[in-house]
């Protein structure tokens, strides 16, 4: 995969949704999106998801905190 602001978004959700799952999956298993999708139509679509929301909040935070 090429890397690019995409595929950080999409690593970016894997991690946080392994850490939501309570470490219950294998990490590696999370970023090459080898499990079944739930509510998305892949499981890069809904990491890539995953993390467009994660980076949202954080930059909401630390705006919040500058501000």
């Amino acid at each position: 995969m090429k890397r690019n602001m995409y595929s950080a978004a999409i690593y970016l959700g894997g991690i946080v949704r392994w850490v939501l799952k309570g470490f219950k999956t294998k990490l590696k298993d999370e970023l090459e999106a080898n499990l079944e999708p739930t509510w998305g139509a892949t499981y890069d679509t809904e990491n890539y998801i995953i993390g467009v929301v994660t980076v949202v909040v954080i930059l909401g935070l630390i705006i919040w905190l500058i501000i």
